[in-house]
């Protein structure tokens, strides 16, 4: 149960702390006091999105922390399985920023939203004003009627099956996608794989065929230069060679009586030696150049071949080339093990697929069971609340496909008169008769999922009188073994609480703030007697309230 609530810098609330009982705690106030806006920070550590639109003061940062007391309830699982170490007392804290970001905590360690609010689904449920118009959705239909089979263990078993299914399905998809995709363009790939894989390119290769066909197409121009040279070096009077030889024999001489002339004479000799070598090299390249046509076409074919796939596939080298290669062969070989893995993912989708189909025949079977007698039970407890003719029954009609809610179409129907025939919930009830159909299907739904802590958030709406007396007492009943958070204007109601909570507004400097205190006594006699008539109550009002509050 909900056992302590601290709010501070939410809204118009600059701080406050609760401490909340066990049973009915009645919660009253003026229009606008701020009772709904207790719950809104508390749906905060519900895990509820904010932003820093909540702030009471933009300048401090939003704290709400609602500490509950879990005995009884096995969250050991839960902890664990999220790595939150268990204290006497579960605590759940929401922190907003100004500058707009949330920070989540259970039990002092910092958790993700969802996990936050996983956990506060296990703690307590809250009926807003407006919940009534979940009457006519599908997945409220489902949670009622699973709280009501089995607390919702079936469901929950589907739903984890349904969810590794869904994954699995979005999966396929997406690879049946690629897979088409791939497929359409295999062909064109496996071409262009197959046209370089022809070309069979080494890197460096174009520069080497390049430099090959330059010097074929300039053959006739190289030997004549060639041959020039290698003349100029060694053949006729001014053959360079013998000049630099006899220039040596002259300084060596020089030698013997000038002591530098021995290191250039070195230095000569060592020029004569490298221009020998020289002019060897390029008598044996003047004989190693020769016409060669078919060669020549050769070279001019494979150049033409190389740039043709460059610029095809716009690549400035062949390295380019030779990688562009190799990334469309890893994309053939992706190609092939998509088809592998798309066709193993078949298999086991198959198999998965049978176990959710044997889940939702279970779920089926469940609700199938919960429904048979849960519309008599309910049209009883509606009779109780002043609907004496009310009827309502609960179907299901098999659907041929699943979803996140399993393969049932589920069907409430209801008549409020007799002789009327019945019809879906959400289009014949009246508000008053949405509240007490709402709070039936609550009660039972509270009973069914064994929660700790209820909320009803003016669940007495279009109500008064003998009803509203029998609507006090059926909340009564329930928090005979659950806690119930009840915000109400009707004092038959309101006299029915263990505890009764008065939310008020007051100024606060420059600004307007809501506090709660507890009535006890005779301040709550008059609040209820106020609730009776008007702020100023009269001696029989009061008397009146006295009544309510002693008969409880």
């Amino acid at each position: 149960m909900l056992q302590r609530l601290y709010i501070r810098n939410y809204a118009i609330i600059s701080e406050l702390e609760v401490e909340w009982g066990s049973g009915l705690t009645i919660i009253t106030g003026e229009t606008g006091a701020g009772k709904s806006i207790v719950l809104g920070a508390l749906s905060l550590v519900l895990g509820k999105r904010a932003d820093s639109s909540v702030l009471h003061a933009q300048e401090s940062k939003c704290i709400v922390e609602a500490e509950f007391n879990t005995d009884g309830f096995a969250l050991q699982d839960f902890l664990q399985e999220n790595d939150i170490d268990p204290e006497p007392l579960t605590t759940l804290r929401r922190e907003i920023t100004p500058q707009g970001k949330s920070r989540a905590f259970i039990n002092d360690t910092p958790v993700l939203l969802p996990v936050l609010r996983d956990l506060a689904e296990r703690l307590i449920d809250v009926h807003s004003q407006h919940e009534v118009h979940t009457l006519k959705e599908a997945g409220f239909r489902a949670r009622f009627l699973d709280s009501c089979a089995d607390g919702g263990s079936t469901y929950d078993a589907y739903s984890a099956i349904f969810r590794e299914w869904d994954a699995m399905r979005k999966k396929a998809e997406r690879l049946e996608s690629e897979a088409a995709k791939s497929r359409a363009e295999e062909d064109y790939l496996r071409f262009q794989w197959q046209e370089l894989e022809e070309l069979n390119l080494h890197t460096g290769e174009l520069t080497d065929v390049e430099q090959r066909l330059s010097m074929l197409e300039n053959a006739e121009e190289i030997r004549t230069s060639l041959a020039t040279v290698t003349a100029q070096m060694n053949d006729g009077e001014m053959a360079l060679l013998d000049g630099l030889r006899q220039a040596k024999a002259e300084i060596s001489r020089l030698a013997r009586s000038y002591s530098k002339a021995e290191e250039w004479a070195q230095r000569i000799n060592s020029a004569v030696i490298d221009l020998a070598d020289l002019t060897d090299e390029m008598e044996r390249g003047l004989q190693s150049i020769e016409d060669d046509p078919q060669e020549l076409a050769r070279l001019h074919e494979r150049v033409d071949a190389i740039q043709r796939l460059l610029s095809k596939h716009r690549r400035q080298t062949d390295a380019e080339l030779i990688t562009f290669q190799q990334e469309l062969a890893s994309k053939l070989e992706g190609i092939e093990r998509s088809d592998s893995e798309l066709s193993s993912l078949r298999e086991a989708f198959s198999v998965l697929e049978n176990e959710l189909n044997m889940k939702a025949d279970a779920l089926t079977e469940v609700r199938t069971d919960a429904a048979k007698g849960l519309g008599e039970r309910l049209s009883e407890e509606l009779h109780g609340l002043g609907m004496p003719d009310a009827q309502l029954s609960v179907s299901l009609e098999k659907k041929e496909s699943v979803n996140a809610l399993g393969r049932d179409g589920i069907q409430v129907l209801f008549s409020a008169n007799k002789g009327q025939p019945m019809q879906d919930i959400s289009k014949v009830a009246s508000g008053g008769e949405l509240s007490r159909l709402m709070l039936v299907i609550k009660a039972e739904m509270a009973r069914n999922a064994q929660l700790p802590t209820v909320i009803f958030d003016e669940i007495d709406t279009g109500v008064s009188g003998e009803v509203a007396e029998r609507m006090g007492l059926k909340i009564k009943e329930l928090s005979g073994f659950m806690q119930v958070l009840c915000i109400t204007h009707l004092p038959q109601i309101a006299a029915k609480g263990a505890q009764h909570l008065f939310v008020y507004k007051e100024g606060d400097g420059d600004r307007t703030v809501t506090r709660i205190r507890q009535l006890t006594g005779p301040d709550r006699v008059l609040e209820i007697a106020k609730m009776l008539s008007s702020d100023s109550p009269t001696e029989a009002a009061i008397t009146h309230a006295r009544q309510l509050v002693h008969q409880v």
